[in-house]
Formats: C-alpha cells, structure tokens, sequence
C-alpha cells in the first residue's frame, strides 16, 4: 500500500502535472471531484466543499456555515480513500491528517512568484499583476485553512518529505525520480491497521455528530481492531443508549466500552 500527499503551490503544479505525475507513479489521483463524491455519498452537501474548500472559514462562516461539518466530512472522506492505498491525495492539508497514523510520502511542489505567474498569466489570459494577485489570494487561502482546520503552518519544512521547485526541476526528470523514492516508502502492516483504526474511528464521528447531529461535549474515541471505547457527555440516559446503539451499527464495530456520562443541567454554586 502506497499513499502519497500532494502539497502545491498555485502555479506551481498544475492538473495535467498532477495527471503525468500520478501515471508514472501509478497513484489514482484524489482531487476535489473525487471528495465532492465522497460528500454526496455521506450525505452532506456540496455547498460546504463550495465554501470551505482550501481556504479559511470567514468570519459569519465561522459561526453560520458550520464549518464543523465540513471538517468532520472531509476528514472521513480523506481516510475513506487513504485506506484503499496506491492513491496520490492532493491538498486538503491531508499530510497533517495522515501525520502519526499511516506511513505516507508527503511531497510538496513549488516555484517562484516570478514563474508562477507567468504560467498562471498564459494559461488564464490575464495581466502579469493579476496572475500575482491569484497567487497572493491562493497562499493566503491555503495557509489560513491548514491553520484553521489543523493548527499547521502549511510551509512548514519539516511537514514535508521531498519538496521539488518545479522552476528547476521538470516533469520527465520528475517521472523518473518520483516513483523510487514513493515506492521506498510503502505503509507498513502496522500502519495500516492505525489507518484502519483511525477510519473507523472518524466514521464513528462523522455518524454520532454530523448524521445525527449528537451533542457530545468532550467527545472521545478510541479504536483497537474493531473495539471502540467512547467517552463524552451527554444529557440524558436516553442519548447515552441510543449512542452506543448508534455505535454498534457502524461496520467494523466489533464491541463497545461506554463511557459516557450524563451530565447535570445545572452547574453547583457552592460546596
């Protein structure tokens, strides 16, 4: 099993890029219309992918377009594909969601202002300044989603295995070296039961707080081959047993240690 992040630059790597890049390699490429799909699988709609994708929440956003379940969603869909291996995930910050669970390579692609708005000016018929513009607009958008939905700087060196100046390096060099290091980077069997675990735990959320829209304040889920342990609170006795029931649902549930805890309504004001 092979999984690979593609981080870019607008300018940078373009969709025909991503195309070659992804033949030679032998990845299936997982872009926004593979995620869009995912969405109208689960149930929610596109207009979220249509606010949120790839930039931060604006302000009423934040507190009126519920973003939260535009994060649960995607994160499910990512780990959705993640699972059945050899694909290439391009953006969407899933270098950080995959970061400590399944052994991934994490490739990002740049290039110099300069470059990239060249590109960007041919391919859009547009002015030099106006290129520069998009890409300003895009950095910004970026950085702001991967700080917002993961608290990670998305040009951080370190979150990122190879990272290719396509200026300098391109496509057929890139066709020729891409493939050894990918192939050297395999998930382990270890990795891929924490991927299996982390699917199913994320699908557990995505159907407790998105398709039945639960209230769980201080939600916790843990998942070790099918045993799921879950902790939070709750209201009432009647949602901590419809949870678990909800819970027991879901494939890959193989048993439940509930700990939910009914909290009280009001708030003691003395000892």
């Amino acid at each position: 099993m092979r999984i690979v992040t593609v981080a870019r630059e607008f300018g940078a790597f373009d969709s025909a890029q991503e195309e070659a890049f992804c033949r030679a390699a032998g990845l299936r490429a997982v872009r926004r219309d593979t995620l869009e799909a995912r969405f109208r699988k689960l149930g929610t709609g596109e207009e979220f992918i249509q606010r949120f994708d790839e930039r931060k929440p604006r302000l009423m956003d934040s507190f009126l377009g519920r973003p939260d379940i535009y994060w649960e969603t995607l994160q499910t869909a990512i780990l959705q594909e993640a699972v059945q291996g050899d694909v290439a995930i391009i953006g969407r910050g899933a270098n950080f969601l995959l970061d400590g669970v399944a052994e991934c390579f994490r490739l990002r692609f740049i290039a110099p202002p300069a470059i990239r708005a060249e590109r960007i000016a041919e391919l859009r018929g547009c002015t030099r300044d106006q290129a520069l513009a998009c890409i300003r607009k895009s950095d910004r958008e970026r950085t702001g989603f991967c700080y917002y939905f993961y608290g990670k700087q998305w040009g951080e060196a370190d979150s990122y295995d190879l990272t290719v100046n396509t200026a300098e390096i391109d496509m057929p060099a890139l066709e020729r070296m891409i493939p050894g290091l990918i192939a050297a980077k395999e998930v382990s069997p270890q990795g891929e039961r924490r991927l299996r675990d982390r699917v199913l735990q994320q699908s557990i959320r995505y159907t407790l707080l998105v398709s039945e829209n639960q209230e769980i304040p201080f939600l916790e889920i843990k998942c070790d081959a099918g045993k799921v342990m879950i902790e939070g609170g709750v209201s009432t006795q009647e949602a901590l047993v419809k949870i678990e029931a909800s819970v027991r649902k879901i494939d890959g549930v193989v048993s439940v240690e509930n700990r939910l805890r009914v909290m009280q309504d009001t708030i003691p004001l003395g000892f």
